[in-house]
This record gives structure tokens, C-alpha cells and sequence, in this order.
């Protein structure tokens, strides 16, 4: 009896740890910059100029000497402050948050995180504003 029990209380507590693995990252405070700055629901065919990490869970893209969004993702990334390269995926000639992903090209592995949301920015110093507000920068 005592092995059915040692057994069961192993399983739940192997079932609590995947939920907490699984868990999504509560990003409503940090990354929400609805009254602050421009939500994209989608983003057309577009080319990257260039790219800049910001923290774990978010990085600036630029698309056109003037134009640069900000891409928060669902989970947080250890490669993405290393990473040299990044892929964005595209469905036909849109990126969708929620749908499409980031591929992050790190120096020890490579990893794909999903878009949760996409800003768009006035200019770059917009984007340099933003960046000191999530970093804690002054």
C-alpha cells in the first residue's frame, strides 16, 4: 500500500512541475504598451535592416530606415541577448502575433518562441524610450 501511495504522490507532483513548465509568462504589466505606443495586428512583407535585443522576452525590429516595431515574445529566451541571428516567420506575406514565431539563432542552441505582441514606434527614439522603460534603465 505505502508503494501506491509513494507512486501516486510522485505522479501528482510530476504533473504539478509540467504545469509549471508549460505555464505562459504573465507579460500583461511589463510588456503592455497599449496606451503607449501603436498595437500591429499584422505586419506585411517587410525587410529587416536590422535587429537589436532589448531583454529576454523582447527586441526591436527595423524594417525601413524609419519604421521599427517592438516584438515582445511568449517566453522568455537565454539566447536572445547572445544571439547573432534571428529568423522571423511569415505566413504568406504577413506576421501575426499569436501565430507566427521568432527563431533565435544563439551561440549554444537554436530556439523558436511565438509572437505575442507586436509595436509599432513613432521613430527611434520612441524606441529608445521604450527600451530604458522595460530595462530599467535611466
Amino acid at each position: 500500500m505505502t508503494a501506491t501511495k509513494f507512486f501516486s504522490m510522485g505522479f501528482i507532483a510530476l504533473l504539478f512541475l509540467a504545469a509549471c513548465a508549460t505555464a505562459k509568462v504573465d507579460t500583461s504589466e511589463k510588456y503592455n504598451f497599449d496606451n503607449q505606443l501603436e498595437s500591429v495586428s499584422e505586419i506585411t512583407k517587410f525587410n529587416m535592416m536590422g535587429w537589436e535585443h532589448v531583454d529576454r522576452m523582447s527586441f526591436i525590429l527595423q524594417t525601413t530606415p524609419s519604421d521599427y516595431y517592438l516584438f515582445v515574445l511568449n517566453h522568455p529566451s537565454d539566447e536572445l541577448p547572445f544571439a547573432e541571428n534571428i529568423h522571423i516567420s511569415s505566413t504568406g506575406s504577413f506576421v501575426k502575433p499569436g501565430y507566427n514565431n521568432v527563431t533565435v539563432y544563439g551561440p549554444s542552441s537554436t530556439e523558436k518562441y511565438v509572437i505575442n505582441k507586436i509595436y509599432k514606434f513613432k521613430n527611434y527614439e520612441q524606441a529608445k524610450e521604450i527600451r530604458k522603460q522595460i530595462t530599467g534603465e535611466k
